[in-house]
């Protein structure tokens, strides 16, 4: 029997929406098909610009009295604040959950897949009033009052990082929000939009995006030797911005980080704060022609 490590996840915030509206209007707003959601399920979604840029991917639960949006802690305020725009005559409340923090576990065996299959519910469980939501690389998110959750532990933290980060797993946090569309981020990939639930901001630009291939940037798993922080440009060899960390992991003897880049620099020498970066995966594919 294999057992998973635990530890709280600072990174993460929650934001309670509740009032009986509360389905349809999130299904208005997010990307994914929030009313067929039953009660004790969740799922993943991404909260959009007009033009389609993702201000926050968002981990969705739904109970029987609310439902809780889980996503960048340094975004709920803002999350809060632009989802209240749009309530207007609907019978919604939103409230930020102070009392409630969010953990996370890693199965003793991971297994990295090479192409995600669309996960457009995920699995949730309560037990002794925590929340347990398993995510597409089969890690978890528990969410519960602090003293029922684990506490921080460091290592763990950083090993759920580098889980996340190896699988291609974005987490938008305010240093990149509003900066790509969603498929720059493989949400489709992993079952964060929904191609056929009807309208919500952004919802033409990523449609559009999806069936006209129009993305030309997408993720990419890299390595450094030195300091990275979320948000920092990436250049060429001729000092052009080609890309963006997102997420990056510091370790003993190099930093791991998840970028998006445009595809024609996966062939070139990448770097950032004057330090080379070395690609070790690309989650996309590139096609290099001759005119490219």
């Amino acid at each position: 029997m294999t057992h998973s490590a635990s530890t709280l996840m600072p990174f993460f915030g929650l934001i309670r929406v509740s009032g009986e509206d509360r389905a349809s209007f999130l299904h208005n707003q997010l990307s994914n098909d929030i009313n067929h959601l039953s009660a004790g399920q969740a799922c993943l979604a991404t909260y959009n610009t007009a033009k389609g840029r993702v201000i926050a991917n968002i981990v969705v639960l739904k109970r029987d009295e609310d439902i809780i949006l889980i996503a960048a802690a340094d975004l709920c305020e803002t999350l809060q604040k632009k989802l209240q725009i749009y309530i207007m005559r609907s019978k919604v409340k939103l409230q930020s959950m102070d009392e409630w923090r969010v953990a996370v576990s890693i199965p003793a065996i991971t297994t990295v897949q090479a192409e995600p299959v669309p996960q457009y519910v995920l699995s949730a469980t309560q037990k002794n009033q925590i929340w347990q939501i398993t995510l597409p690389d089969n890690t978890t998110i528990q969410i519960g009052k602090i003293n029922q959750l684990p506490p921080l532990n460091t290592e763990t933290a950083k090993a759920w990082q580098v889980q996340q980060i190896s699988s291609g797993i974005p987490w938008i946090s305010a240093a990149a929000t509003e900066t790509c569309v969603a498929q720059m981020l493989n949400q489709q990939l992993i079952g964060a939009v929904h191609f056929k639930k009807g309208c919500y901001p952004g919802q033409e630009i990523i449609a559009r995006a999806q069936y006209r291939g129009q993305v030309k940037r997408g993720l990419a798993l890299l390595e450094t030797t030195s300091i990275l922080t979320a948000g920092d440009t990436i250049t060429d060899s001729n000092n052009e911005e080609v890309g963006l960390i997102i997420n990056q992991v510091q370790q003993e003897t190099a930093t791991l980080a998840l970028a998006v880049i445009k595809h024609s620099a996966a062939e070139t020498q990448l770097q950032c704060n004057n330090h080379s970066l070395t690609i070790k995966k690309c989650f996309f594919t590139t096609v290099i022609t001759e005119n490219t």
